[in-house]
């Protein structure tokens, strides 16, 4: 009586090793695909210098107040663009957040935080933030 048990056991041993090794590899494929193509920049922190000095925190300043006008700028206007741009929004506090590690393309560190105040209306009455950017030296 012959068996044919060994070699289909190698086979199927063979077959769940292959998977395995594929499934490893795809999720590392992923993961490495996910850390090279990071969001982009948003608009508001594009070109900043390192966030050293009040003088480089005013840049920011100066750019929130120029793109979100007091007393004409709707609050839910704010949140939208804020939320697009990659932004995490508290709406029931009035801030948004960012934040952005190092990653293959882009080797600085970036965050942001955004705080604003409502008027009578739905509108905005006051707008401040910050942020921060660090780079690596070479």
């Amino acid at each position: 009586m012959s068996s044919d048990a060994s070699p289909s056991l190698f086979r199927g041993r063979n077959l769940i090793i292959a998977a395995t090794l594929i499934a490893l590899f795809a999720a590392f494929g992923v993961r490495i695909w996910r850390f090279a193509t990071a969001s982009g920049v948003p608009s508001l922190l594009e070109g900043l210098p390192e966030s050293k000095t009040e003088a480089d925190q005013q840049i920011f300043q100066s750019r929130l107040v120029k793109r979100f006008h007091a007393g004409s700028t709707e609050i839910d206007d704010i949140i939208d663009e804020l939320r697009d741009e990659g932004f995490t929004v508290d709406a029931d506090k009035d801030i948004a957040t960012y934040e952005r590690g190092a990653s293959i393309s882009d080797k600085c560190r970036r965050s942001a935080n955004i705080h604003w105040s409502r008027g009578e209306g739905d509108e905005l009455a006051t707008i401040t933030g910050g942020y921060s950017l660090h780079c690596p030296e070479h």
